[in-house]
Formats: C-alpha cells, sequence, structure tokens
C-alpha cells in the first residue's frame, strides 16, 4: 500500500481511501477546512464521515446512500481512528508527516 492510503473494512470487507488532490479539495470545500472536518469526525458527525469515506474512494455523490449504509453497519466508532488518520495525511499531501517535525513538536498539530 503507498504512503497515505488507508484501508478500512467496510461493511465486512477491505476498502482503501485514496489521497488525491480531488479528495483534498472536495473536502475542503465541502467543510470549509480541514481542522473543521477533523473536528466534525472528532464529534462523531455521521455525514461528514460518510463524505470521507465515499470521496477517499473516490465514489460519485449518486453511492452517497449505499455508502451510508456501508459506514452504519461497519460501525462509525469503530471507523473513526481510520477516517480522522485519512483527513490528518490528506492535510499533509498524502503522506505522513515527516518524523522529526512530529517528533520536535509533540503533538501533530504542534500545540
Amino acid at each position: 500500500m503507498m504512503d497515505g492510503h488507508v484501508t478500512i473494512a467496510l461493511a465486512g470487507q477491505p476498502a482503501t481511501l485514496a489521497p488525491t488532490l480531488g479528495a483534498a479539495i472536495e473536502l475542503s470545500r465541502r467543510h470549509e477546512n480541514f481542522g473543521a472536518l477533523l473536528a466534525k469526525i472528532e464529534a462523531l458527525d455521521f455525514l461528514a464521515s460518510v463524505d470521507v469515506v465515499r470521496i477517499g474512494l473516490g465514489r460519485p455523490e449518486r453511492e452517497h446512500e449505499a455508502t451510508a449504509q456501508e459506514v452504519f453497519e461497519s460501525g462509525l466508532l469503530d471507523l473513526m481512528p481510520s477516517i480522522a488518520r485519512f483527513v490528518f495525511l490528506l492535510a499533509n499531501g498524502g503522506r505522513p508527516p515527516k518524523e522529526e517535525d512530529t517528533a520536535e513538536a509533540g503533538t501533530p498539530f504542534g500545540a
């Protein structure tokens, strides 16, 4: 698997979220920015999480309801850590942060 790709168990099947520029743009437009999106995911916002999964899988809008059903069946609590990791990686250009950056900062956001 490539850096930045995140595999989730969706309705009992493995599915890989791919970090693309298109996904970054669409999610940022829909949710204002990555910080706001991460806050929604942390708050267990179901629709925001469905957006991340659908867009990360490269599915069209017409598959929103089917994706929502799969997320529901998979359990949002079980999916949330992987969804948040995907957004974090997407915000960093689809790749993990450099180790020295996170080691120096002490936290992912340097706070």
